[in-house]
Order: structure tokens, then sequence, then C-alpha cells
């Protein structure tokens, strides 16, 4: 990365901070009069203000400049889709990537998740878990858990606990936080029992009958 570029880049972002369109402006034109061939770096840096200044247009035309993208020049663009909600542009993006990492699934999954597309959310993430289930992590299973929870989809909750447990996920809070919301709205309590024993589960009349006898027992 060159000197001139981390500049542009830091000036970007100060417009950005502005919310000023036309201060976002004078910098890519200074870009343009400045530098012969921008570095992919500063052009993927130039759709961050279009897209968070809400103007679509100029941040796709900026994507489609990009003479060679990058992982972050695909992940960029998809998140501008997925976090407007245009789920049909994309899921273009998402089909025409020719790699992505957990980012880009995980994308796909919460914008769908969050624009009220939940099955189409479910089936993103059935095919990660086919296709790409090296890339799952924290963020996927959380965003899936708490679909379920607003779903109110028991089944599906249950089978994301178990693969939950199979890839190694059972012990990260940012996973344990929407797993127990999940299972308190669905009705059931998960208790974690010492470990190298079973996990159990309890409904509220026996979660309540089972505090009021730790109570009594002064646990």
């Amino acid at each position: 990365m060159s000197l001139s570029s981390n500049y542009y880049v830091c000036l970007l972002k100060l417009c950005c901070e502005s919310q000023n369109q036309t201060q976002s402006k004078k910098p890519h034109c200074l870009i343009l009069k400045t530098i012969t061939h921008p570095e992919t770096f500063l052009l993927n840096n130039l759709m961050s203000p279009y897209s968070k200044l809400g103007n679509l247009e100029y941040a796709h035309r900026m994507f489609d400049h990009i003479p060679q993208s990058n992982l972050f020049s695909w992940n960029a663009i998809l998140s501008i889709y997925s976090k407007l909600g245009r789920l049909s542009q994309m899921q273009q993006i998402f089909d025409l990537m020719p790699f992505g990492d957990g980012a880009s699934w995980n994308l796909a999954i919460s914008g769908y998740a969050n624009y009220g597309s939940s099955t189409d959310a479910v089936g993103v993430y059935k095919l990660m878990l086919k296709d790409a289930a090296m890339n799952l992590n924290q963020i996927t299973f959380s965003t899936m858990l708490i679909l379920c929870s607003n779903c109110r989809w028991m089944d599906l909750g249950r089978q994301i606990h178990g693969q939950i447990l199979k890839f190694g996920f059972g012990s990260y809070v940012f996973v344990g936080s929407p797993f127990l919301d999940m299972y308190a709205k669905l009705g059931l309590i998960f208790v974690s029992w010492p470990k190298g024993e079973r996990f159990h589960f309890l409904d509220n009349r026996d979660f309540k009958a089972n505090v009021e006898w730790d109570g009594e027992r002064g646990s």
C-alpha cells in the first residue's frame, strides 16, 4: 500500500464521518486526477463512503471499475446490498462471487434473516453446511439461533444446537447468549451439567421446581 493510498483512505474516512456526499466526492476526484492506476485497496475504500451515504449507484459504479477485484471487494459490495435489504441484488452478487469466505456466507444469511426472508436464510445456511462447512463460525451460528428464536423453530433450533457441538463452538460466549435466549423463548431451559455429563432440557415447570429445590438446599 502506497503512502498516497493511505492518505486518501484516511481522507475518505473523514469525509464519510461528516455525512456530506459532496465532500466525499472531492477526494474521489483528486484520486482520479493524481493517481493513474489506483490500487485495489484504495478503490475498495471508495465504495464505503457512497454506501454509508446511501448512494448505491456510485458504490456499485466503483465496484465495476475495480480492475482486479479481490475478496474484500466482493464482500464490500455484498455487504452494501445485504445491509440495505436489496435481496435480489445481494443474491446475484453472491452467485457471481468466484470465491467466498465465512463473511460472505454470513452476509447472505443475515441479509435474508434481517429482512423477513427467513426461509431463504435457512436455504443459504443449509447450502453452507453442504458446500462450505469449513467457513462456519460463531457469527453463523449466532445468526441462525436468533432466527430460530424469532420464528419459534424448535426442531431447526435443536438441529443447529447439535451442529454447534459437532463443529466445536459450544463454549463460545457469542453463541451461548442467543442459545439460551432461543430455548427460553421456546419454553425450554438449557442446563449444562458438570463436565463430562449430558446436556439436559427442562420445560418451564421443571425448571421452576428445580430452582425451588436448589433454594431449599441453600445452593
